[in-house]
């Protein structure tokens, strides 16, 4: 299956209208402020290092005192991330990941991008990694040889030809 590049803003959208609590009309006159936050290649560092970097818990009440700034101007804020949460620490390697996708569910990602080390491990690894996720996870121009029912939960939003 071939997906076009329109694919992730187009899933991107829908995430966005499903995760947006309230909905309310579109004000053609209206300024609506956002802040986008994002993070990548994080490689399994949800614990803090010896190298100065914070972990998830750190990032957390960073990210949770943008929000509460964001929101007292009345803006919103997205929380996006490039993945690459696999492969770096054996921490995180020896379990799959589960305490990094646990730790970004808790901090409140709205999605992330399925990066390339994604796919360093077997497709029911990053199954599971779906489901530990409270989030979507994103991408575009995924191709598979084989005819198979792997990536049945795959949901196109637009198809190019070509």
């Amino acid at each position: 299956m071939r997906f076009s590049l329109h694919t992730t803003a187009c899933a991107l959208a829908v995430s966005l209208t499903l995760f947006s609590g309230t909905v309310s009309a579109w004000e053609k006159d209206k300024t609506y402020d956002i802040t986008i936050l994002h993070t990548n290649d994080h490689h399994g560092h949800f614990w803090q290092n010896d190298h100065g970097e914070y972990g998830l818990g750190a990032q957390k009440t960073l990210v949770d005192s943008i929000r509460q700034e964001v929101a007292a101007k009345g803006g919103s804020v997205l929380l996006l991330s490039g993945g690459d949460i696999n492969t770096g620490v054996p921490e995180s390697d020896l379990q799959d990941a589960e305490p990094d996708f646990r730790g970004m569910t808790l901090i409140g990602y709205d999605a992330m991008a399925i990066g390339n080390h994604e796919f360093d491990n077997p497709l029911s690894v990053l199954r599971q990694q779906e489901k530990w996720a409270s989030f979507p996870l994103l991408s575009a121009n995924i191709y598979q040889k084989a005819p198979s029912n792997a990536c049945s939960s795959l949901m196109p939003c637009l198809k190019s030809k070509g």
